[in-house]
């Protein structure tokens, strides 16, 4: 054995083989990535490489630790070693080339041969380790045949010593066979003496423990004569001792005689003949008159008939004992169990038990009367069996997944019949696990409750929300309508004003080339105001045509790349004449829910705004950030340095028409940020407006999460399936 433990370190394990496989397959990862990189160079496949590289690198350290904790020397290692120092070297200078490539190669070789070698010598080690175990397990055998031999002719003279002293005790002499147990040793000198010791101790005493056992098991013992008189008591009883009463109030007479003895349940009479026919009786119960406290006595008594050699009748013997607390205990727990049982009545239609097993137990006499019908068919069974469809599948295993784990459950509604002439019956049922003074599971008890009623009234809500979700449904349809009316309006009045305001544009473009040699210069300033004034209710125009449809323009909720979408609109701003250009700082990785094509609207407008007042600023800087919020949802805010606006003017910016800056100054409709709005809150968030720290202003706004939604989506649909 000891043997067995010295060679069990050198068993070879399968660590050395793991690095190998593992080195062979970094290998070839470096081998396809410095292909692909020097087939395609760029800055991906160059980390491609590296990381490749530094895998290869460190699977080839682990495969040195291996090799020499396993103490395995592999020849082929070191010029591995040496090779892989060269490529990386070649590598640092120069780069992925096609010399580096066919050196990974040359790589790969030296690492199939590199294996090779270690498994030799794994299974070289393996060989001589089962040589090793083939000569220990005969030696072991050996040694095993010389100790049966010795067990088999020990365990002879213990049968035939045991047989000897098993004689002497069917005779009555149990010292004599205690001597020949100490004398007929076997084995170990001490081995029969321990024997013989306990043996004589156990018999030595049983006189005196069945004295001890008299005395524990009862409070006094007592006789009686013939006559059922008593005649002997082992002590004072404590209903004695509590009222100064001696033992001479109750020897000499029987037990209906002694004044302070109340009958028992049956009476006097029956008691006497159970007596007279000289039959055992087992705790008995007697109340006594004498008090402790506030409370009566109570006392039990067990006897037997007492016989002579010949069998004649000497009267009874038996014990007594003082039951007092037990009864209050009882009484107290049965005033318990009242209390319980009304307030169980009063909370629930029923009560319920079930066995380790989960099948009903009966219910209650009061209670079958009234619910009979319900537990007839399921006494004995379980609910899953008897009420199969009550729940789906699901929902069953769910159940059976609870209490099968012994967990509490609460309301669990089943849709029952109770008959084929009957309507159906909903009853919601609710259990807690048993356990016994020793913590093992005894089943489950619960209460019930008829439902009925209330799923009725629930039904007839139901269909009332379902009548006035129709009414609703049939509102919106006819609002989409007047919003699609309103919209056809705005497009057709649009067109409208649209038509007249490109004429007056043109005509006075015309007028101010035809004439700008005949008229003087205040009348061409005049024209000029004209063109510009005609343009500006063009663009108002198209303003209130986009604010009418972010209002009524459907929105899909799709995952959006907000952070795509910002650089987007960044690349398509229209160039202005500033002092320096902006410096753009966009969160990566904001991914949102919502339309792309309006959520490019707020983006167009709220960047546009951004550049439009930061035009003035030495080292504009306009950042658009987000976090996530504790609801799952995106707080997107964007943040300038520009020339900034009033704090307490800030609710002003989503009006319509509504300017904080005169038209000369910066020019725009004043309707952008109200389409905003409009949007963000299509879209189920919100937006605000903030004065910026340092100056500047920041428009902070609310979208859904993407991956939340996603997340939510397919746990819906796995719910669904």
């Amino acid at each position: 054995m000891a043997g067995t433990f010295a060679l069990l370190p050198k068993v070879p394990g399968s660590m050395p083989l793991r690095a190998v496989e593992s080195l062979r397959a970094a290998q070839v990862r470096l081998e396809m990535a410095l292909e692909h990189g020097l087939r395609e160079n760029t800055e991906a496949q160059t980390q491609a490489s590296a990381q490749a590289a530094k895998v290869f690198a460190h699977q080839l350290v682990v495969l040195r630790v291996e090799l020499t904790e396993a103490a395995i020397h592999a020849a082929d290692l070191a010029p591995m070693e040496q090779a892989w120092e060269q490529l990386r070297t070649q590598l640092a200078k120069h780069g992925i080339t096609a010399a580096s490539v066919a050196a990974t190669r040359a790589l790969g070789k030296q690492a199939e041969a590199l294996s090779t070698e270690v498994m030799l010598a794994v299974d070289e080690r393996l060989e001589r380790l089962h040589l090793w175990l083939k000569v220990l397990g005969a030696a072991l055998l050996l040694t095993l045949l010389v100790a049966v031999r010795a067990l088999f002719k020990q365990r002879q003279q213990l049968r035939q010593s045991l047989h000897r002293a098993s004689d002497e005790l069917g005779a009555g002499d149990w010292q004599e066979a205690v001597q020949t147990l100490r004398d007929e040793r076997a084995g170990a000198p001490s081995a029969f003496d321990a024997f013989a010791v306990g043996m004589e101790n156990a018999l030595g005493q049983s006189e005196r423990r069945w004295h001890a056992l008299a005395e524990l098991s009862a409070d006094w013992y007592w006789e009686t004569d013939a006559q059922g008189a008593f005649k002997w008591l082992s002590q004072q009883p404590s209903f004695l001792t509590d009222q100064a009463w001696t033992a001479e109030d109750v020897l000499g007479r029987r037990i209906d005689q002694v004044p302070f003895f109340r009958p028992p349940s049956q009476g006097w009479h029956a008691f006497s003949e159970h007596q007279a026919r000289q039959l055992a009786f087992r705790d008995l119960e007697f109340q006594v008159s004498a008090r402790r406290g506030n409370r009566l006595m109570w006392v039990s008594f067990s006897g037997r008939p007492q016989l002579d050699a010949q069998g004649a009748f000497l009267g009874y013997e038996g014990v007594g004992r003082d039951i007092t607390e037990r009864r209050d205990g009882q009484e107290r727990l049965v005033s318990s169990e009242q209390r319980w049982s009304m307030m169980v009545g009063l909370a629930s239609d029923w009560y319920w038990e079930s066995d380790t097993e989960h099948r009903m137990l009966p219910l209650r006499p009061e209670l079958r009367a009234r619910y009979g019908a319900l537990f007839e068919a399921v006494e004995g069974r379980t609910l899953w069996d008897v009420y199969r469809n009550a729940l789906t599948t699901e929902e069953w295993a769910e159940h059976r997944a609870d209490i099968a784990s012994h967990r509490p459950f609460r309301h669990l509604e089943l849709e029952v019949a109770l008959s084929d002439d009957k309507p159906m019956m909903w009853m919601s049922i609710s259990g807690i696990p048993r356990f016994d003074a020793q913590k093992r599971f005894r089943g489950y008890h619960g209460v019930g409750k008829d439902i009925t009623a209330h799923k009725e009234a629930e039904r007839l809500l139901l269909r009332h929300n379902d009548t006035l979700a129709r009414a609703v449904e049939e509102r919106t349809l006819e609002l989409q309508k007047v919003n699609l009316d309103l919209d056809a309006f705005a497009r057709q009045l649009a067109h409208e004003l649209r038509t007249p305001i490109t004429h007056i544009q043109g005509l006075s473009s015309l007028l101010q080339s035809r004439l700008s040699s005949r008229i003087s210069r205040e009348e061409t300033e005049l024209l000029g105001l004209q063109v510009q004034a005609s343009k500006q209710m063009l663009a108002t125009v198209e303003a209130l045509m986009s604010l009418a449809r972010s209002s009524i323009a459907p929105m899909p909720s799709d995952p959006v790349d907000l952070t795509a979408l910002a650089l987007q609109c960044i690349a398509e701003l229209p160039p202005t004449e500033r002092k320096a250009p902006v410096r753009w700082q966009v969160q990566p990785g904001l991914r949102v829910m919502g339309s792309a094509a309006a959520l490019k609207i707020v983006l167009t407008n709220l960047l546009g705004n951004a550049a439009k007042f930061t035009r003035g600023s030495a080292s504009p800087v306009v950042s658009i950030e987000g976090e996530l919020s504790g609801s799952g949802q995106w707080r997107i805010g964007v943040n300038d340095n520009g020339v900034g606006f009033p704090p307490e003017k800030a609710e002003q910016l989503f009006r319509p028409f509504a300017r904080l800056h005169s038209q000369e100054e910066y020019a725009g409709t004043g309707i952008g940020l109200t389409i905003v709005q409009r949007i963000i809150e299509r879209h189920g968030g919100s937006i605000v407006a903030q004065q910026a720290p340092g100056g500047g202003a920041r428009f902070e706004w609310t979208l859904p999460n993407a991956e939340a939604a996603q997340r939510a989506a397919t746990s819906d649909i796995a719910r669904a399936a």
